[in-house]
């Protein structure tokens, strides 16, 4: 995609999939190989369709699609990321309230679906092929062969969908994933919706939990209760945290070496 090498653009990062993430002005370009077209078609319906639910987010620009790969281009949302602000139960509770009106909008109304064993037949692809990323595991999980992880899954896979709250979830709610206006502190937007999907509520919830405790070394629990769980579900937060971590693969490195 070599129009996004020159006329301004300029690289801004190398996502977990191996697209490449340029900017120009208030405009970001997402491009990938053919290998990921399908994938990055995907995330631009997603864009799509959440951009007339009323939740904030970017909008697409335009959507090119070459035989060397595709780039979709889509507006910025202005703001800064969860993980550049300070820890604040301002910023927490306004985090919950937009994770709330997501899992609010009818499961009818959503057309995509992010089913439970297609998410484990991901991390088992990625365990079989030896290439779990570390840097998503716990250290307590490092010490444990991926193999058994997922083994542990497994084991528990038919008990966590048995009380599976489906919800439309976003699919990957870290906090740079949603952006805040610093000096309100109100979200502005949520991004990177690739995986969004009707899926249970815990499947968000446990990303989250993690990283506000990670990110923020904050007690997660206010949190929750300010989007209505009081009494939080600990096998579920722990089974979909671990499920997440062992769908990143290894980012493979590319001729730039990226």
């Amino acid at each position: 995609m070599e129009f996004l090498r020159r006329g301004g653009w300029e690289r801004v990062l190398v996502g977990e999939s191996g697209a490449e993430v340029y900017r120009r002005g208030e405009i970001y370009a997402k491009w990938c190989q053919p290998g990921g077209v399908a994938e990055l078609r995907g995330e631009r319906d997603r864009v799509e369709w959440l951009a007339g639910t009323g939740i904030p987010g970017a909008r697409v620009a335009d959507w090119i699609e070459l035989v060397d790969g595709a780039a979709l281009l889509t507006t910025a949302v202005p703001g800064v990321s969860g993980d550049e602000l300070p820890a604040s139960r301002r910023t927490a509770d306004n985090l919950a309230a937009v994770v709330k009106a997501l899992h609010e909008i009818p499961t009818d109304d959503c057309p995509f679906e992010r089913r439970l064993d297609d998410v484990i037949s991901q991390a088992a692809d990625v365990v079989l092929r030896g290439a779990v990323n570390p840097e998503f595991l716990t250290d307590e999980w490092r010490l444990v062969p991926p193999e058994q992880l997922l083994a542990g899954l497994y084991a528990e896979l038919a008990e966590v969908e048995a009380k599976a709250e489906l919800v439309v979830c976003h699919g990957d709610a870290c906090l740079p994933n949603f952006l805040f206006d610093p000096d309100t502190l109100e979200c502005t937007g949520v991004i990177d919706i690739g995986r969004l999907g009707v899926a249970d509520r815990y499947a968000d919830l446990a990303l989250l939990k993690a990283q506000l405790e990670d990110e923020w070394s904050v007690d997660a629990a206010d949190f929750l209760q300010t989007y209505g769980l009081t009494e939080p579900d600990a096998q579920r937060l722990t089974f979909y945290r671990l499920l997440d971590s062992l769908t990143w693969p290894r980012p493979v490195s590319g001729p730039e070496g990226t």
